[in-house]
């Protein structure tokens, strides 16, 4: 594997992981740790689902980390995809745990081919770096994919969300930029660079630290001492509480950004004061918003699964058996993989309740991004441990093709 490829994978692993932190533990009154089919899609679905339900019969397999030998695991997908579709009572939702593991998540792709299955709706996978069987199959991958895949539709992405983290730090008024990243990473933070110049700002440092770092006080000095007037973090959940603080003890006045990939709300939770005044951005709505999309997603979840917590997983989830229900209608005769791949490309202004902007199936003119259809983000202040929206959402189409 290229070099940028293995750092992407590993920095994938590590920074959408910190994603799911939040989500660990049982989905209560759901089993989830079952690689078989679990049965058609209960009835019942609210009147404000993406489609009023049909009789159009399908399969469908839910793949994500529901068990694991690390603390990432996401059982709550599941309900939540399920109360999406409970108004399909024909469509057969598989599940499959990929255990955190390159091996189960093979197994999982395999099963998928095996049982040919319409669609995948794929959550955190810690062994999903290569998909390449789903690609090879013409499987439609909905949920957390890439940005170049033919077969993916995803629905938050992680480098994308970075050029997002550099327009926010801009749109926050800094107009100087010093970033600290991981060692080996360059390219990955180029993203923030871009989506800050974009729209007018100037990176004036860098500074890289190892994986195994003690001591983060020379790479803030750098920063800080170039003129930054913010700093986006760019780090694993460890060496982002130390970056944290070190940057509050730098006696500086300086706005600090990341991704909510890494400062999910057990990060935040365990790191108290230290996040007040932390920005963070993501290209969907936060659990912690009150509004009516976040309240339909607690709603579908719960009428699965009553005790199913709603997690930026769970989110994402919600987005991507969103669009299921939009394309299934669509499908004209026997729902394939070929027939729902036809659908879901032909999905226009798909409402999404304010949770993403509405979903549309149309590629962006670039090489890096041109499979990203939710091309924006949203910004957060972390105010007493919690995330408290900083306006709407912004669109950052033109920063990922580069006019």
């Amino acid at each position: 594997m290229h070099t940028k490829k293995r750092l992407a994978a590993a920095l994938g692993l590590v920074l959408t992981g910190a994603l799911t932190l939040s989500a660990c533990g049982s989905s209560g009154d759901d089993e989830t740790g079952n690689s078989g089919a679990t049965g058609p899609a209960q009835s019942g679905a609210a009147a404000t689902n993406a489609a009023e339900g049909s009789d159009v019969a399908a399969k469908i397999m839910v793949i994500g980390d529901f068990t694991s030998t690390i603390a990432f695991t996401e059982p709550e997908i599941v309900p939540t995809v399920k109360g999406v579709l409970r108004d399909f009572p024909n469509v057969q939702i598989e599940t499959c745990d990929a255990k955190g593991a390159a091996a189960s998540y093979l197994s999982c792709e395999q099963k998928a081919i095996s049982d040919k299955v319409a669609a995948v709706v794929l959550g955190f996978s810690a062994g999903a770096q290569d998909s390449s069987l789903l690609t090879t199959a013409a499987i439609p991958v909905i949920g957390n994919g890439d940005a170049h895949s033919p077969n993916s539709y995803p629905v938050t992405e992680s480098f994308s969300e970075y050029v997002a983290l550099g327009a926010g730090l801009y749109n926050a008024d800094c107009k100087k930029l010093g970033i600290v990243y991981l060692d080996g990473s360059d390219f990955l933070v180029d993203y923030i660079k871009e989506g800050f110049e974009g729209r007018g700002g100037k990176e004036v440092a860098r500074a890289s630290v190892a994986a195994n770092a003690a001591d983060l006080t020379p790479a803030v000095s750098k920063v800080t001492g170039a003129g930054a007037e913010c700093v986006a973090v760019s780090l694993p959940p460890t060496g982002a509480a130390q970056a944290l603080t070190a940057l509050k003890q730098s006696g500086k006045q300086l706005l600090i950004g990341g991704i909510s990939a890494v400062f999910s709300q057990q990060v935040i939770d365990s790191l108290k004061s230290l996040t007040d005044g932390l920005l963070l951005v993501d290209e969907q709505e936060n659990p912690a918003d009150d509004t009516p999309g976040i309240k339909q997603v607690a709603a579908d979840a719960h009428a699965i699964d009553s005790k199913a917590p709603i997690t930026q997983q769970g989110i994402s989830s919600w987005v991507a058996a969103r669009l299921v229900a939009a394309a299934l209608p669509k499908v004209s005769g026997e729902v394939t993989n070929k027939s729902m791949a036809q659908a879901l490309d032909s999905l226009r202004d798909v409402d999404m309740l304010g949770v993403i902007e509405p979903w549309s199936t149309v590629p962006l003119d670039s090489k890096t991004f041109s499979r990203i259809f939710n091309h924006y983000g949203i910004s957060y202040i972390i105010k007493d441990g919690t995330p408290s929206r900083q306006g709407e959402f912004y669109d950052t189409s033109d920063l990922l093709t580069g006019k």
